[in-house]
């Protein structure tokens, strides 16, 4: 059975065909720039019409989705005061405390994704509020593979960077950052964590257990600043809000999740960790298109 989208491409596609002809048998009906013209547009129509090639989600509503494993630790951090360090657009709110914010670490692992498996790590720079949502925002974002930042930047606009990234395995210790990047730092980053085989709750073949919740968690994600909100914005969007962010969509499940202990000590480029993470196994994270009202 034909499905609407495969209908759609039908019938433009015989579009094309039935003006392509005609400009061949009546072509004193068109001039010829205007039969060009209207065979571009077609053209046009077809294109969007096609799925893009990093699409690989099982819902049309929410066209990407990634599976793996991640490991988030929090953290106490600074509020960024320095001129050249990193923060939010103005019109995103830090929540701090005498100067001091929550941040943390994200290592994730992908098995599969848009485009084949690679490592990510985030450096979770503060808590945030804009509208009534609140959020964690990202400071930076690293990730192990060429394609992997190709697909960040022009998908979805993520200011991803191209890191060394390595996930050891060889340590039964618990997950410690080993070599964490620098906030300021401008050349490639070296990214080392050790105990990563704690990460896999499931052992190595994860796929077959069954994930929950069967819906998925929703969560709202604003790509271009690196953050991640609550999926309630209770306060209306305003004209005089000069940084409207563009947003999307994620729903999130998971077979397995475990607290685990991974005490480390303080450093510039980690903050004060706090000594419980979270391990999540078999995630699945899927990422709608974008949103029409943004954030």
């Amino acid at each position: 059975m034909m499905n609407g989208s495969n209908l759609v491409r039908a019938l433009v596609s015989w579009l094309i065909l039935l003006v392509c002809v005609e400009g061949f048998s009546k072509s004193t009906v068109q001039s010829q720039s205007s039969r060009v013209e209207t065979r571009r547009n077609l053209f046009n129509l077809l294109e969007k019409t096609q799925p893009s090639s990093t699409e690989n989600g099982l819902d049309p509503e929410y066209p990407w989705s990634f599976t793996g494993r991640l490991w988030f630790r929090p953290a106490l951090t600074r509020v960024p005061s320095g001129p050249n360090d990193p923060r939010p657009p103005s019109s995103v709110t830090i929540l701090n405390l005498f100067g001091w914010t929550l941040g943390g670490t994200v290592a994730l692992e992908y098995d599969e994704s848009p485009v084949g498996p690679y490592k990510e790590y985030v450096t979770m720079g503060a808590a945030v509020f804009k509208r009534g949502a609140i959020g964690q925002w990202g400071s930076k974002l690293f990730v192990s593979t060429q394609p992997a930042e190709d697909v960040c930047r022009k998908t979805w606009s993520v200011p991803a960077a191209l890191a060394n990234i390595d996930f050891g395995e060889d340590s039964t210790d618990s997950l410690t950052v080993q070599s964490a990047p620098g906030i300021r730092a401008p050349e490639k980053q070296n990214i080392r964590l050790s105990g990563w085989k704690n990460a896999r709750i499931l052992g190595e073949n994860p796929t077959s257990s069954k994930r929950f919740p069967a819906q998925g968690l929703p969560v709202l994600w604003t790509p271009s600043i690196k953050a991640l909100w609550t999926p309630f914005v209770p306060l209306p969007l305003t004209k005089s809000d000069t940084s409207k962010l563009p947003l999307h969509r994620l729903r999130l499940s998971a077979s397995a999740i475990r607290l685990t202990i991974c005490a480390q000590k303080p450093s510039d480029g980690l903050g004060i960790p706090i000594p419980i993470g979270l391990l999540v196994d078999n995630v699945l994270i899927e990422i709608s298109r974008q949103q029409e009202e943004p954030l």
